[in-house]
């Protein structure tokens, strides 16, 4: 099963148990993959769909903290339900002891002598080889680090 389908299989789910929250939060991200697959008129992969899901989990971060300056508690939490709910199609990511690991193995692979000069030819190869699993954000400052 892919993880649109386990998408889908989870809005049907939530709609028939009435979980309002859980519902809509996953009929957005279906309707965001569904529109995705109609413009690049092809069906997406797993990784493409944990991008649409990632973007999404971003931009509900970004709400709260709009909320938190308002001071609306019950809107946060709502907020908060709906990144848990999406949380969990998300693959296990690198724990920064890991990702470390694997930056030096690859500055070893490669051969790169200077990491912040050659970043990006350290940056492609690991997200290439390791894609969902990385934070992008974790591994720039690793790299920034060394």
């Amino acid at each position: 099963m892919t993880l649109y389908e386990e998408l889908q299989a989870d809005w049907k789910t939530a709609f028939k148990a009435r979980e309002k929250e859980k519902k809509d939060i996953l009929n957005f991200v279906v309707a965001q993959v569904k529109q995705k697959q109609i413009d690049e008129r092809r069906d997406l992969s797993d990784d493409e769909v944990i991008k649409i899901i990632k973007k999404e989990i971003k931009s509900r971060k970004e709400s709260i903290s709009f909320m938190s300056v308002e001071l609306n508690q019950e809107d946060i939490q709502i907020e908060n339900n709906k990144i848990s709910f999406l949380e969990v199609y998300l693959p296990q990511m690198l724990t920064p002891e890991e990702l470390s690991e694997v930056v030096n193995k690859k500055i070893q692979e490669l051969g790169i002598e200077d990491p912040k000069k050659q970043r990006w030819q350290l940056i492609w190869p690991i997200m290439k080889e390791y894609g969902a699993t990385v934070d992008g954000w974790m591994l720039n400052w690793i790299i920034n680090s060394l």
